[in-house]
Order: structure tokens, then sequence, then C-alpha cells
């Protein structure tokens, strides 16, 4: 029989597992961050930065 502790600890590491990696490194973006290709992103910030010079 497990003791209640082994069940926590499972249940905690099962938890920790399926956060996304930013919050399980604790910087969390508490607005959700994108879903889109960062290429695209990179991209677009560089086009944006040529068009100040």
């Amino acid at each position: 029989m497990t003791s209640p502790d082994d069940d926590l600890k499972a249940r905690a590491q099962q938890h920790v597992e399926q956060l996304p990696a930013e919050t399980a490194l604790g910087n969390a973006d508490p607005a959700g961050g994108v879903q889109d290709d960062p290429q695209v992103l990179d991209d677009a910030a560089r086009e944006e930065g040529e068009q100040r010079s």
C-alpha cells in the first residue's frame, strides 16, 4: 500500500509534466503567448526595424 505522501508526490509530478514549459519554468506569459510561426514574427520585426532606420 502506498502512503498518502507517495500519492501526493505522484500527482504533483504528473501535474508539472502537463504544464507548458514556460509555466513549469516559472515565467508564464499571462497573455497566453502566440501560436504563430516564430520565423514570421522575426521577419516582421526585422522589416519594421528597417523602416524606422
